[in-house]
């Protein structure tokens, strides 16, 4: 899934050659207000990166001022590659870990909480996006970076409210989707989930909903990848 460079130069191949880009926009878009955040917590700044997949964000956790970061995936793939990858980069256990766990399983009373909390490229895979977001603010103490796929429906919808004319408006909505290519997108997709992917504006209710009260949605800048800038994608930071 990520663009690893290892000894000799050796590199691996990827699911898909629009991924590094993805990814490169992703680091850029948060990593200002990331840093921040564990400036103003000071050296011994934590985070904790939800659906971690192979670790490559842990890394750049590190890189950006957190002592000590956790990573936590519900594949077993994943794990296994993620510690292969920190070891070969000699990066002790102590100051990066990672664990097999389902994020709904994830409590702050065994965990604790972190300074930020990553949840990237995860809300449009669940079923209950806001019961995600609701455990990642328990484990958040100060900034939670929240990415994820968007769909294109902006515009208002309407629905009944429950006498022939009484009608609701909201600018939030989902586009309910059962993923099918788990052979083809083994570390992301699961067969049979019926996956609630937001609109913009349902992005930044579901941060909210989940207890955040400072909800911000990054802007792209024109040379980051292209689902960025059309809008097809976004994040968003809360605190």
């Amino acid at each position: 899934m990520y663009p690893w460079e290892f000894d000799d130069g050796v590199t691996v191949p990827l699911l898909g050659p629009n991924l590094p880009w993805v990814h490169s926009t992703r680091a850029e878009m948060i990593e200002g207000p990331v840093r921040e955040a564990f400036e103003q917590a000071g050296p011994d700044a934590t985070a904790l990166d939800l659906a971690c997949c192979e670790g490559w964000f842990s890394h750049r956790l590190l890189e950006w001022g957190a002592r000590r970061v956790v990573g936590v995936d519900v594949r077993e793939q994943n794990i296994r590659r993620a510690e292969l990858v920190r070891d070969h980069y000699g990066i002790e256990p102590e100051r990066l870990s990672f664990r097999r766990a389902d994020v709904f399983d994830v409590r702050p009373d065994e965990l604790g909480t972190f300074d930020v909390v990553l949840v990237l490229g995860l809300v449009y895979h669940l079923e209950d996006p806001a019961g995600a977001l609701r455990r990642a603010r328990a484990l958040t103490r100060s900034l939670c970076a929240i990415e994820s796929q968007l769909t294109r429906q902006n515009e208002p919808i309407v629905y009944g409210a429950g006498s022939p004319d009484a009608f609701v408006e909201t600018d939030a909505s989902f586009a309910a989707v059962v993923e099918t290519d788990a052979d083809v997108n083994p570390l992301a997709s699961v067969t049979g989930v019926m996956s609630l992917v937001p609109n913009r504006a349902a992005l930044e209710m579901l941060a909210r909903v989940a207890g955040f009260g400072d909800v911000r949605h990054l802007e792209a800048a024109p040379h980051h990848a292209p689902q960025y800038v059309r809008g097809d994608r976004g994040v968003v930071v809360a605190r």
